[in-house]
């Protein structure tokens, strides 16, 4: 029998993630003009806490990669919009594994940790995009990447929609 979804596993950290995801994004636009204050300490907390718990559902995700089946292809192997979605779903993977460990070394690089441990907002450095460290500035240009991976996935999707008029959303949808 041909494998149609995800696995449970699979579908409940693709779609939680995804949730997260949006909050990091929401939080990293947020703070990113802002001067320190006791606002943008706590978007620093949030967004610390929301990144560490998408690295470590990424990490499961991988694993489970290995262990749980997974639907067949959508396309022939070699055709160019499965190679296109391969790209897509493990730069993904690639980008979020990058976004976390440059965020968790941002947060000393930049002196932002001491801020976070002492729980006193005026701890925070002011930082400015010219005096980033090179680590936090690849945090910040990468992030960029994930809007784009985003619009691919989601184009990919209503393109699949449109052209196959299949809805793929129940491969990765709950049973």
């Amino acid at each position: 029998m041909e494998q149609t979804k995800y696995s449970n596993r699979t579908v409940w950290i693709h779609w939680l993630s995804a949730f997260l995801i949006f909050g990091l994004i929401f939080t990293g636009i947020k703070m990113e003009h802002q001067t320190v204050s006791e606002g943008k300490f706590l978007l620093y907390r949030i967004h610390f806490l929301l990144g560490n718990i998408v690295f470590i559902l990424t990490i499961i995700r991988i694993i489970a990669l290995f262990k749980d089946s997974r639907p067949v292809n959508l396309y022939t192997e070699t055709s160019f919009r499965e190679k296109f979605r391969q790209w897509v779903y493990n730069g993904f993977y690639v980008i979020i594994i990058w976004m976390s460990i440059s965020g968790i070394l941002s947060l000393s690089l930049e002196g932002i940790l001491p801020a976070l441990q002492s729980s006193q907002w005026t701890d925070l450095p002011e930082i400015n995009e010219d005096g980033f460290h090179p680590i936090m500035l690849s945090h910040h240009i990468i992030s960029k990447m994930v809007f784009l991976l985003l619009i691919f996935h989601l184009g990919g999707f209503l393109l699949h929609l449109i052209q196959e008029k299949e809805n793929t959303l129940k491969r990765i949808w709950f049973n």
